[in-house]
């Protein structure tokens, strides 16, 4: 195998689960438990997507990426989009106890509240240590260190990569999947033998099948778009520590 440029990642139970592709036609599964890890193995990759928000706001309004990207998708995979908490509740959450989630929940909550005039998902609430993860990683990081690291929501990239429809089914669904699989298929022979080899290699309570689709999506879309990846929003807005706040994809077309 030569060495690994594109890669997707999704977190999973075990960490950040992810694929990764070789300019030669192989590519490998791994799992690695914190992202700084994933960087560090992978520091000589050209781009990295990983689903999860890159760019925090710190006042009110909230993202543009995910406003749109939900306007994009319409229902009910508009519902996938979690809007993304500030990094203010984000540092509190990963510095706050863990041995009584609720206690942490509401107080995260009034933190948002005050900052962003609205309350913090529990879906959002539960992914925040992870946004962490990679704000922690990324945040005053060179501009010109490899990898590339960019944001890339699953459900956006089988968008595009569908020229423009949403998927029908859920994707923790048995007919969601085989529909994922189908969109991949099409660009990327190997998508079924991928699918199959993850499954068999992890644990369902280490990775999910639908972790497994979201990383493969973003790998590739890293691989088969790196060189032509559309935004959204067209022209990303930074946030305090110069990180775009936007998604990518593939237009196909």
């Amino acid at each position: 195998m030569g060495r690994i440029e594109f890669v997707g990642v999704d977190g999973c139970r075990a960490g950040w689960f992810s694929v990764g592709f070789d300019a030669l036609g192989g590519y490998e599964l791994r799992v690695f438990p914190m992202f700084s890890e994933l960087l560090a193995y992978y520091h000589k990759a050209k781009l990295v997507l990983v689903d999860i928000p890159i760019g925090l706001p710190e006042g009110s309004g909230g993202r543009c990426c995910d406003n749109e990207a939900r306007k994009v998708l319409g229902s009910p995979r508009s519902s996938s989009v979690f809007s993304a908490p500030t990094r203010q509740t984000v540092q509190y959450v990963v510095k706050s106890p863990k041995d009584d989630g609720e206690t942490a929940y509401r107080a995260a909550n009034n933190i948002e509240r005050q900052i962003a005039m609205k309350g913090i998902s529990r879906q959002s609430f539960a992914i925040a240590p992870k946004i962490g993860q990679v704000d922690r990683a990324l945040s005053h990081r060179s501009t010109n260190v490899t990898p590339e690291v960019r944001e890339a929501h699953p459900e956006v990239c089988f968008w595009a990569l569908d020229k423009g429809r949403s998927m029908e089914h859920g994707k923790k669904r048995k007919n969601g999947q085989e529909e994922r699989i189908r969109v991949l298929g099409k660009i990327e022979q190997r998508t079924q033998a991928i699918f199959e080899e993850a499954y068999s290699m992890f644990l369902r309570k280490c990775v999910a099948r639908d972790d497994i689709l979201d990383a493969l999506v973003a790998a590739v879309t890293a691989l088969h778009g790196h060189d032509s990846l559309k935004t959204i929003p067209k022209c990303p807005p930074m946030d305090s520590e110069r990180l775009p706040m936007e998604m990518v994809y593939y237009d196909r077309e």
